[in-house]
């Protein structure tokens, strides 16, 4: 483990991938500058550790993960920081032992933090001191799997799938009004063949749900719920990817919501067996009642896969792998009237190997890229990050830096954007993955 973690380290000397000179001279001179942390094992253990999550409040840095225990039971647990991402309080296990533990979710709110997990069940737990402490778990439902947390102020809300058959589930949802110390009813949102929602948010008292559900064609289509009422009853759901045609997939959908602006992404294909795929947009001005007019984020050749969105205040950022340059490279457009109006594509990774797997994060005037890269030889994350709401980029950093596979990127900030968190996953052996860490901060 020493070993390893000393090649993961030679990223703080040797980490900066030079661009081509051809597209150095195409980059405007980047404005910001960051000092990058040392590379730090998270999770720890000689075991398999996967399915993990992040979350940020003010300066705590939560990550939660499944782990693989020698004896094939599978734990849930979370590392706290409390200094924005500089050290870490040991692992506390939030799981009950009960059976196997995983899919765990987390968010957090002021000093409020919500963890749910599948454990015989949907299980929740709360801390309302940043993380030092957790109350019991509570059975949310006796069955279901993926579940999905979102917060605000006084509420929480958990939505998740119970199978009812080969081929059909039912989306469940239930919210708390104060606090996770005590939920409402559960409610029933609809029951179609294989509905599953991909992610959830809560903004002004409104819950907004995004997924993809399969119907009769068995092509999964984009859909999106709403509840104006803090989840207490929903809105019919709205198809955003029917316009697209019959026996086309829509899949991979983000959402992002400020003030009454919706705006979601997705993956469209044009068969089951493709061969392009579309990154495909639309937004809404009245709060999820109704949607503008699809629009094509890429160029419509090729594979465009695996879009990601982030928003800070009228900015809209939108990135997606795509191999029309010629391999896999991250592409990113950017919007700076709501989404109105998007710039060119951009190619951030510029690179001869393989890229993909791309996250965002953007709050005030910083934008942070991370995905996986073959251009060092294995897979590696690589990083870019803007100052000025995507201007201007630093050169690439390969912020993992092994000779082993890195993968599964997921980069978040702080609320003013000065600090950086990236996380994601190291094969150090067949029979061993761990949860990796790194932070930057801004100069």
């Amino acid at each position: 483990m020493a070993s390893t973690m000393s090649r993961c380290l030679r990223g703080v000397l040797f980490g900066t991938v030079l661009l081509s000179r051809s597209a150095a001279a195409q980059e405007v001179p980047a404005r910001l500058q960051e000092t990058f942390g040392p590379v730090l094992n998270l999770s720890g253990t000689p075991t398999f550790n996967f399915e993990f999550q992040t979350a940020v409040s003010d300066g705590n840095v939560y990550i939660v993960w499944s782990d693989t225990s020698s004896q094939d039971v599978t734990h849930v647990y979370l590392r706290r920081s409390s200094d924005q991402g500089r050290s870490f309080e040991p692992p506390l296990r939030l799981s009950n032992n009960t059976g196997s533990a995983y899919l765990p979710t987390v968010v957090a709110e002021g000093k409020k933090v919500y963890v749910a997990w599948y454990e015989q069940g949907i299980q929740f737990r709360v801390s309302h001191d940043n993380g030092r402490n957790f109350a019991p778990a509570v059975t949310l439902a006796a069955h279901g799997l993926s579940p999905r947390l979102a917060a605000e102020n006084s509420d929480v809300y958990v939505t998740w799938t119970e199978p009812t058959g080969a081929r059909s589930a039912t989306q469940r949802f239930r919210a708390s009004h104060d606090k996770g110390l005590t939920f409402g009813p559960t409610l029933a949102l609809d029951d179609r063949h294989g509905t599953g929602v991909t992610e959830m948010t809560a903004s002004n008292n409104r819950v907004y749900m995004v997924g993809d559900n399969i119907d009769a064609d068995d092509r999964p289509d984009v859909y999106m719920r709403t509840s104006p009422d803090e989840g207490t009853a929903f809105a019919p759901r709205l198809n955003l990817s029917v316009g697209e045609g019959p026996g086309q997939p829509s899949l991979l959908a983000r959402i992002a919501v400020k003030d009454q602006k919706v705006h979601v992404v997705w993956e469209e294909c044009n068969d089951l067996f493709p061969d392009t795929c579309t990154i495909l947009y639309r937004r809404s001005s009245d709060r999820g009642a109704s949607f503008g007019p699809t629009q094509a984020m890429s160029g419509g050749r090729g594979f465009a896969l695996a879009p990601d969105l982030e928003i800070s205040g009228q900015h809209v950022f939108v990135a997606w792998q795509d191999d029309s340059p010629g391999n896999f490279d991250i592409l990113l457009r950017t919007s700076n009237d709501h989404g109105a109006t998007f710039s060119a594509p951009r190619n951030l990774s510029l690179s001869p190997g393989y890229s993909g797997a791309v996250s965002l994060s953007a709050a005030q005037s910083h934008l942070r890229v991370a995905w996986e890269d073959t251009t060092a030889g294995s897979v590696d994350i690589f990083y870019r990050a803007s100052g000025d709401l995507g201007a201007s980029f630093t050169p690439v950093t390969d912020l993992s830096n092994t000779p082993t596979r890195s993968s599964a990127p997921r980069v978040f900030a702080s609320s003013g954007g000065s600090h950086g968190y990236v996380a994601w996953l190291e094969d150090l052996t067949s029979e061993n993955t761990d949860v990796f860490f790194r932070r930057t901060e801004a100069k």
